[in-house]
């Protein structure tokens, strides 16, 4: 049995993420893992920030989740790949993820959420939860690397 811990979408959702490499990261997409209940409408859009400057964002739709599973199904959840049009160069530091909407209203019978994990952290953990729901939001960066030989 998979257990779910969701932060429901309502106007946004944040997560806070640390570089801690002294090099230029050359980010390609990010992949949060992001639950979807009776497929609400709308547009959400992941966002990159430093500080109040967006640096990167991609929108996607309800129907893109079920086209990324090849399904009809009204209900999801899903690594949602989020492949920028140009790579994102970051530095080392704090940057912010942010999932936001328009056009979307939440309800508790049809909206999008955003999952943290509960058995397998994979993300950093500032301090110590008092419980599951104060674990990071579930998401991976993916990255433009070149091979070691050519560096």
């Amino acid at each position: 049995m998979t257990t779910l811990v969701i932060d429901e979408l309502k106007t946004t959702l944040t997560q806070t993420i640390n570089l801690n490499k002294f090099r230029r990261y050359n980010l390609a997409a990010v992949r949060p893992l992001i639950y979807m209940e009776n497929a609400p409408s709308g547009t959400f859009t992941l966002s990159i920030k430093s500080g109040a400057t967006t640096l990167a964002s991609k929108s996607f739709t309800s129907a893109d989740i079920k086209a990324d599973l090849g399904t009809s199904d009204n209900f999801a959840y899903l690594w949602k790949n989020v492949t920028f049009d140009v790579p994102v160069k970051l530095n080392s530091g704090a940057y912010t993820l942010e999932l936001s909407s328009s056009g979307y209203s939440y309800s508790s019978s049809s909206y999008i959420g955003w999952i943290k994990e509960f058995e397998n952290i994979f993300n950093d953990i500032n301090g110590t939860p008092l419980n599951y729901s104060e674990n990071p939001f579930s998401y991976q960066l993916f990255e433009y690397r070149r091979p070691e030989s050519f560096l």
